[in-house]
């Protein structure tokens, strides 16, 4: 019974070993080429939208991350509730 274990666990090595070590030393596979699909001839390709670009509007600083209206940070040395 012990030999069966054994050698069936050397088969299961050896096939391990056989497809794992498997690499293409002369270079068979050929790279694979990409291919360039041309969208189909319909007017929503062929014509673009005539709008100008219009950028986002500038968003505004958010006052509350400056630490309230002012911009002063609280909290600093002398300060009541700093460390």
């Amino acid at each position: 019974m012990r030999a069966k274990a054994l050698l069936a666990a050397a088969f299961a090595a050896g096939v391990a070993a056989v497809v794992g070590c498997h690499h293409d030393k002369y270079k068979i596979v050929h790279p694979q080429v990409e291919e360039y699909k041309l969208p189909p001839n319909e007017p929503r390709f062929n014509d673009p939208p005539t709008e100008q670009y219009k950028p986002p509007p500038v968003k505004k600083d958010d006052p509350s991350l400056l630490g309230g209206k002012g911009g002063k940070m609280m909290g600093g040395p002398g300060s009541p509730g700093g460390f």
